[in-house]
Formats: C-alpha cells, sequence, structure tokens
C-alpha cells in the first residue's frame, strides 16, 4: 500500500498559508475579532441579565468567548481549516460564534487555493457530527436534518462564495496583467516603427542632401578649372570640391548605417512631388483629385517629405482598404503651415479578404508629422470613408522628443475598478446586515411589548381567588392574553362550558422556569386557576 499520496495530502492541508499580513490586513482581522468578541459578549450579557447565567459563570464565558475569537481570527491567516474547527467548536456553546463560522468558512474559500482538504473536511466533519447524533439520540430524526442544513448552508455555501471570489479575484488579476502585458508590446511596436520612420527619413535626407552636396562640388569643380583664377582660390576650390565629396561619403555611410536590413529600396525618386505621385497612381487606375490652395512650392525639406509620405501612406491605404473608392487629396498652405487632407469614399464591391493592419503606417505617419512639429489625426469621415489630416507648420519648429516613461493608465483603470467594486461590495455587506438588525429590533422590540402585556406575575396570580367575580379578576389580568392552540393540551384541560385564558409567568427572553397559567370563568366567575396541563 502505497502511503505518499495521502502523507502528501495531510502535509498541504497542515502547511500553513505563505505571506507575512499587510498593516492593513492585521487592521482588518483587528476589527472583525472586535465585532465577533462584542456580538459574544453581548449574548452572554443578554443571558445574565435573563437570569440564565451566574455573575461568575457570565465572566468565564465572556473570557472563553474573546479567547476563542482571538484564536480563530490569528489562525484564518495560518490554518484556516484549523481556525473552522475552533469556530464549529464554539457555535456550540456561544449562538454569536455562528456568525465566526460563516466568516471564517468564506475566508477558507477565498484564502485556501487547495479545494480538496476543506471538502475532507466538510465530508468527515458532517460524517461524525451524525455518528455523535445517531448515538446520542438515536429517536429524534431532527437532528439529522439540522446537521445536513447547518453543514450545507453555514460551512459549505460560504465556502463556496469565499471560492469563487478566490477564482473571480485571479481571473480580474491576470486580465489586468494582460491588458500591461498588451501595452508594453504595443510600446514595443511603436516604438520600432518610430525608428524606422526616422531611418525613412534620414534617408529622405541622405537623398536631398546628397544631392545639394554633388551640385556644391560639381560648382567647385568648376570653379578650379577656370583659367583666370588665381592658384591660392584654385587650392581653396580644390579643397571645398574635395571636402564636399568627403562630406557625401560620410553621409552615405551614416545613412547605410541608420538604415535596416529589412527597409526595402525605395521605387520612387527622392524628389518626387506631390504631383508626380498622384500622376503615378492615377496612372494605375485608381481615382484620384488633387487640389492645390494657396502656394505649396518651396516647403521646407522636412515639411515637403513629410507630405509626400502622408499621401503616399494614405493612398496606398486607400488602395489596399478601400477598392474602387474615389480620392481626394486636398493641399492647402497659408504661408505658416500647410495641411494635407487625403479622404476616400466608400469602398465599392466586395472588400478585399486581408488581415488587418497593425496601424503601424499610421504610427508612422504620425511620429514624422510630429518631428516637424505638427498633428496628425486619421479615422471614418462619417460618410463611411476615410480621413487623413496631417497639419505642420512652415518655420521648421520641431517638437521635443516625448517622454519615455511607462505610464499608469493600466494601473489608474484598475485602481478606480476597484473602488467601484469595494464600494459596491461594501454596499452588498452592510445592506443585508442593517436590514437584519433592523428586522430583529422590530421583533424583540415587538416580542418584548407582547410577552409584558401577555404575563401574569406569580404575585398577582396568587392573589386570584377561585369564586370572585369576572370583573373583579380581569383588573388584575394583564390586558393581552396567550394564544393556545387545543393540540398543545391535554385532553379535559378546560371545564365544561368554561372559557380559559392563558399567561405567562415571566416577561424576560429565555426565562429559566417560565410558566404558563391558566385562568377559566364559567357564569361571571372564576372557576379554577393553575399552570396549563400542556403535552
Amino acid at each position: 500500500m502505497d502511503l505518499s499520496e495521502p502523507r502528501a495530502f495531510v502535509q498541504r492541508a497542515l502547511r500553513p498559508l505563505a505571506g507575512w499580513p499587510t498593516r492593513g490586513a492585521v487592521l482588518r482581522d483587528v476589527l472583525f475579532g472586535t465585532g465577533i468578541t462584542a456580538l459574544c459578549l453581548a449574548e452572554v450579557l443578554f443571558r445574565r441579565l435573563s437570569g440564565n447565567l451566574a455573575a461568575t459563570e457570565a465572566l468565564a464565558a465572556a473570557a472563553a468567548a474573546a479567547a476563542l475569537t482571538a484564536l480563530a481570527v490569528v489562525l484564518g491567516r495560518l490554518y484556516p481549516l484549523l481556525s473552522l474547527v475552533v469556530a464549529l467548536l464554539g457555535s456550540f456553546w456561544v449562538y454569536g460564534f455562528s456568525v465566526l463560522v460563516l466568516c471564517v468558512a468564506y475566508l477558507v474559500g477565498r484564502r485556501m487555493p487547495d479545494v480538496r482538504s476543506a471538502v475532507v473536511l466538510f465530508v468527515s466533519g458532517t460524517v461524525l457530527w451524525l455518528v455523535a447524533a445517531a448515538l446520542t439520540r438515536p429517536e429524534d430524526v431532527m437532528v439529522w436534518t439540522t446537521t445536513v442544513s447547518t453543514m450545507a448552508f453555514s460551512v459549505v455555501l460560504p465556502w463556496l462564495v469565499g471560492v469563487y471570489r478566490r477564482q473571480h479575484v485571479a481571473l480580474a488579476t491576470a486580465g489586468w496583467e494582460h491588458a500591461r502585458q498588451l501595452q508594453r508590446e504595443h510600446r514595443l511596436t511603436v516604438d520600432q516603427v518610430r525608428l524606422r520612420e526616422r531611418s525613412r527619413i534620414a534617408q529622405d535626407m541622405h537623398d536631398s542632401l546628397g544631392h545639394e552636396l554633388s551640385l556644391i562640388a560639381l560648382r567647385a569643380g568648376a570653379l578650379e578649372v577656370t583659367p583666370d583664377l588665381e592658384e591660392e582660390h584654385r587650392r581653396s576650390a580644390a579643397e571645398l570640391r574635395a571636402t564636399a565629396v568627403t562630406a557625401t561619403q560620410h553621409l552615405r555611410e551614416i545613412i547605410g548605417v541608420l538604415r535596416t536590413d529589412a527597409e526595402p529600396v525605395p521605387t520612387s525618386p527622392a524628389d518626387e512631388g506631390v504631383a508626380a505621385l498622384v500622376g503615378r497612381v492615377r496612372d494605375s487606375g485608381m481615382r484620384v483629385d488633387l487640389v492645390r490652395e494657396g502656394d505649396t512650392a518651396g516647403l521646407p525639406p522636412m515639411v515637403d517629405r513629410a507630405v509626400h509620405r502622408v499621401v503616399q501612406e494614405s493612398l496606398t491605404n486607400a488602395a489596399k482598404y478601400a477598392p474602387g473608392s474615389e480620392v481626394t487629396v486636398r493641399l492647402t498652405a497659408n504661408g505658416e503651415r500647410v495641411e494635407v487632407r487625403v479622404v476616400n469614399s466608400t469602398p465599392r464591391g466586395r472588400l478585399p479578404e486581408t488581415e488587418e493592419g497593425g496601424r503601424r503606417g499610421l504610427i508612422g505617419l504620425r511620429e514624422r508629422v510630429r518631428l516637424t512639429g505638427g498633428s496628425f489625426a486619421a479615422g471614418p469621415d462619417g460618410d463611411g470613408g476615410w480621413e487623413v489630416c496631417a497639419a505642420m507648420p512652415l518655420d521648421g519648429t520641431v517638437e521635443a522628443e516625448p517622454s519615455t516613461e511607462e505610464d499608469a493608465e493600466i494601473d489608474q483603470l484598475q485602481s478606480a475598478a476597484r473602488r467601484r467594486a469595494r464600494g459596491w461590495s461594501l454596499a452588498l455587506v452592510l445592506l443585508p446586515v442593517m436590514a437584519a438588525v433592523t428586522i430583529v429590533f422590530i421583533v424583540g422590540w415587538t416580542g418584548a411589548r407582547s410577552m409584558e402585556e401577555t404575563t401574569l406575575t406569580p404575585e398577582e396570580f396568587a392573589s386570584l381567588t377561585v369564586g370572585d367575580s369576572q370583573a373583579d379578576v380581569e383588573e388584575v389580568l394583564p390586558t393581552a392574553s396567550l394564544y393556545m392552540d387545543a393540540r398543545t393540551l391535554e385532553e379535559g384541560a378546560v371545564p365544561q362550558g368554561a372559557v380559559c385564558s392563558y399567561y405567562r409567568s415571566d416577561a424576560a427572553f429565555f426565562a429559566a422556569e417560565e410558566v404558563v397559567y391558566q385562568v377559566c370563568f364559567a357564569e361571571g366567575r372564576l372557576l379554577t386557576k393553575g399552570e396549563a396541563p400542556l403535552r
């Protein structure tokens, strides 16, 4: 017989929970233990005032209740199952521990990831309870029903609620962590796209500056061979030409380092304008209209290449995701800023089955426009089409590098969600508790008044004499009487032709020696008096 598996199971069940409680957790435990202790002390005080406990017994009961409550709360952090056993044993002695049983059973499900240990405890505890009941009170069938119902509703049901809460919290935590992971991946993607776009900008600048440097070298070479140039100026022109050639070579090497291996070779000339680009696209079959407002010539190089990239990427997306649509490219310049707006209409016919893009092209456009100090926006235009708009200043202002610090947007969202859930959870707990307290107060107050109105003290009962007139007797009797079902009385308890009333002897709850008096009248006289003959 292999005992390794049962031994491992017992070791897992008896192993204390890991982790040290925080200051907030300790404070919650103290408040919880204080509340349970106050409930138990109130019960002991009530029983003392009712005369069911002597002063020494009440003091010992109060001290024992406080000690057991503290023990159960402390064990709840390390050994939740043992804490539940302590609470169950205390519930046989003090009714206030029933609330502790409910709470500890919930905490067992909330804190213990091992479900099997709790199930074994519940099953074994129920079996032992039933066996003890069968041996001590075999004729009482209600003990069996009470045992099963108590275990089901006072232990198993709160435990299941705790298990559900633990799984719900774990799932929510995993969801928030997944959101953070997606945010980190998105940030990495954005950074890669930004670097790639900056590489493209560097390539564009290389083509533009390389062209300018080549012109400088060419003019310096022409100046060098001028016949009427002095020798000193001729050497300066030669040095200028050599410097321009060297600068062009160095620029090519630097841009080659910045450019990624996966970057495709440009298929359009570096100095291609928007008009030439629109013309090439129109020749391919796309319906594109170019509208210019203001002087769009002579733009700064960064702005000019950004305008070209916005139009190029927008036309590419329109051809890919909106085939057959009409595209309008609008360039507007007022001397201070230039705005490019590309709008495509609703696509005609069936859309191609292409995978949804990762918006990397739009991220690259936003980065390029941002580096010029401009603003970028893209989205539906409200008529079923798509609109891309970029506005850039012409004064050469370049926006500063954005902060690379990790933002706390998801953490703020999680904190807000926790605050909302905490408020609703508190309301869901407080409202039933307040309703229960109100109901208990109303029922207790009504019951106390009813008991006072139906109480006939032993002194008053002794003052009644058989044969007195009914009017004189009713002056002594309480204003109301108890309702007694005839089935609870012995046969012949009510004399022939008499009318009987019933009264309690003590108005206190849980009175130890309460007696029910029977007072019978016949023909306007007190016929009999005595204790009610109950079955």
